[in-house]
């Protein structure tokens, strides 16, 4: 976990058109001390940098700032295998009540959207019209509508809400899952939050594991298709469905897409079990990702793109 070292392969079928003999890279999983490497000249390019420090790094290192939009969405999964979130009402309550606007313009602050769907735009052959039911309402009538729907599933004054909020202790992370914390309690006096950090490694074990309340998590698409968000929430996929969502008539809608030969039939039926989904609100869709890599201008053969896949074979240094 230091360094990988590759070197051109002399019997690749076009060498002629590899620049480049060697390349080195760096395993980080701290994002700012990356982007300290490429500020001191120790690197050439940081796959991430902190999305609050835009300002800054557009200014110490100008041209150096690649922003684009990605395959990536983050959302907090509720734990439906046990209370509070094994009651659709109180999904429906945490997940209206988040205000994803805010963290999308504050707190990533490099173009983000937010997230009322849970599949990124952009994606290939997919209608990407799918909602929250209430997405268009105003998030101060979403909060009075959220404490009702506590209220009907039997919190309150006499019965507080309490559970407590994991989130990853990398990145942006642990400032997003403060602003949630505070959406959260501000529906009612009588709801708490507790925020729970956790290292990336043990957080993700217990999300498979399902021990957890309400968890945060990202996926990046593995290739440019609905059905590789989608997936994540058929009762068959097991650990990496995180909330433990079941519904057949979801695992239903993505069988027959998997069998669907008419890419608009099958586009369609994708979009009636992500709709279907979000009605039933397993997770709290949060943001749409953006891949923010820093790259030194005199680098060839990067080019911006929806999965950010960059291949060595095409790279180079500007004369």
């Amino acid at each position: 976990n230091y360094i990988i070292h590759i070197e051109k392969n002399p019997n690749f079928f076009d060498a002629e058109s590899v620049t480049l003999e060697h390349l080195y890279f760096y395993p980080q999983n701290d994002v700012q001390a990356a982007a300290r490497r490429v500020l001191s000249g120790e690197a050439g390019w940081a796959t991430r940098f902190p999305s609050n420090q835009v300002e800054v790094l557009n200014r110490d290192l100008p041209g150096y700032v690649r922003v684009s939009p990605y395959l990536t969405v983050n959302y907090f999964s509720f734990n439906m295998t046990r209370p509070p979130f094994d009651d659709i009402r109180v999904r429906q309550a945490m997940a209206m009540a988040y205000d994803r606007d805010f963290v999308a313009s504050q707190i990533y602050r490099t173009g983000e959207q937010p997230a009322y769907k849970f599949i990124p735009p952009g994606v290939y052959n997919y209608p990407s019209t799918a909602r929250y039911p209430w997405a268009s309402i105003p998030l101060a009538e979403r909060k009075r509508e959220a404490e009702r729907l506590l209220r009907e599933a039997g919190y309150g004054p006499n019965n507080p809400l309490r559970f407590a909020f994991s989130h990853r202790n990398t990145s942006d992370n642990p400032r997003v899952a403060v602003v949630a914390q505070n959406d959260w309690n501000s529906i009612a006096p009588w709801v708490t939050v507790e925020l729970r950090g956790v290292e990336n490694q043990v957080h993700y074990a217990n999300l498979r594991a399902k021990n957890f309340d309400c968890g945060d998590g990202g996926w990046i698409g593995d290739y440019n298709d609905a059905k590789n968000f989608l997936y994540l929430f058929e009762s068959r996929t097991g650990s990496q469905n995180y909330p433990g969502y079941n519904n057949p008539t979801y695992d239903q809608l993505i069988r027959d897409s998997d069998v669907e030969r008419d890419d608009q039939r099958r586009a369609q039926l994708m979009l009636q079990a992500e709709e279907l989904m979000l009605r039933e609100a397993p997770i709290c869709a949060s943001v749409f990702i953006n891949s923010t890599n820093l790259v030194h201008p005199d680098l060839t053969g990067y080019e911006d793109n929806i999965e950010d896949i960059h291949r060595a074979r095409w790279f180079g240094i500007r004369a």
